[in-house]
């Protein structure tokens, strides 16, 4: 992904979303999902070496509060805005919840990355985080934002963690949400991506295999509220054509028969200057709570936070336990 970056002011997100192959799904999906916490849509798209990428935004582009938002108790903030970086799920409407919050007093920006929610499918020829990283550094420069409040979940933590230790004048604040790449270990199931026929096998967009990736690995509880529409969505993004096989490659490039290929060195932690938050459901069936643990040891502004009762996605199983925690790290001065 080298060239040319340059935004594109779309007049009819919609139109644009559903001329996408399986955009109309997707699209209707996520419109559905953000209207659970009161949200309408507010996305566009952004153009990088000639690949079309989708984002939601909330909040005036200023990073400030719009009047009305101020009027409803909002403050003004000079603060840089929040990009939500989503992990291996769907991709930017699982920020949904925090989007409503989080917009109270700052713009907030989700971005879908590659292959995710309504971006174009990309070719995966190196490690899904360095890949991650440098589409995130030309997004935020395509959006023109010098600097960021970055918050990463599984993947997406893996990835805005590189960015942080690789561009650091780019990155005020961290949070780290059971961040991948802290530690080697994963699921078994992950790691028959390598078989012969059982590694697509699992990845079928199938809406049993998706219910049984959210019930078994995602959450703790799974009859939460918005698991319908979350599930709608999930399954949207699946079925996307042309996605299996990018997909594929890169879990094959993440993981090995021994777990995750790559994790960040003592060295690499001991670097990040900026003041981190690390959350972790303490149930994560993906990555223990010992990955969370190292990094907070390691990393020399860090803060660990262990959310009770709570998964992979532990946002979903604890949403206000961990949007309180987010404000209260991500609003201080």
């Amino acid at each position: 992904m080298s060239g040319s970056v340059k935004t594109r002011n779309s007049r009819n997100t919609r139109a644009r979303a559903r001329s996408i192959p399986g955009g109309e799904e997707v699209y209707d999906a996520l419109v559905g999902l953000l209207a659970r916490s009161g949200l309408e849509y507010s996305g566009d798209f952004v153009e990088i070496d000639g690949a079309s990428f989708h984002y939601l935004d909330y909040g005036p582009r200023d990073g400030r509060p719009s009047s009305n938002d101020v009027g409803n108790g909002a403050q003004e903030t000079d603060q840089p805005p929040i990009v939500l970086m989503h992990g291996a799920g769907p991709g930017a409407g699982v920020w949904y919840r925090q989007l409503a919050i989080l917009r109270e007093r700052r713009r907030v920006v989700a971005v879908d990355g590659p292959m995710f929610g309504l971006s174009d499918m990309a070719d995966i020829d190196e490690h899904p985080t360095s890949l991650g990283a440098r589409f995130l550094l030309k997004f935020l420069d395509a959006m023109g934002i010098e600097q960021a409040d970055l918050v990463g979940l599984s993947l997406g933590g893996a990835v805005v963690l590189s960015l942080a230790i690789d561009h650091p004048g780019r990155v005020r604040r961290l949070v780290l949400i059971d961040s991948a790449g802290l530690g080697r270990d994963i699921p078994f199931a992950w790691r028959l991506v390598h078989a012969p026929w059982i590694g697509s096998l699992i990845l079928r967009p199938t809406r049993r295999l998706r219910d049984r990736v959210f019930e078994r690995w995602e959450v703790r509880k799974p009859d939460l509220p918005d698991a319908g529409a979350y599930s709608a969505y999930s399954l949207a993004v699946r079925r996307r054509p042309g996605r299996v096989r990018p997909i594929k490659a890169g879990l094959k490039r993440f993981t090995s028969w021994l777990g995750q290929r790559r994790r960040f060195s003592n060295n690499q932690l001991g670097s990040v200057a900026s003041q981190t938050l690390v959350l972790w459901g303490d149930s994560d069936r993906v990555f223990p709570v010992g990955h969370g643990e190292r990094a907070a040891a390691l990393i020399p502004d860090a803060d660990l936070q262990v959310l009770p009762d709570a998964g992979h996605v532990c946002f979903w199983d604890q949403p206000e336990m961990a949007n309180r925690l987010l404000i209260e790290f991500l609003n201080s001065h």
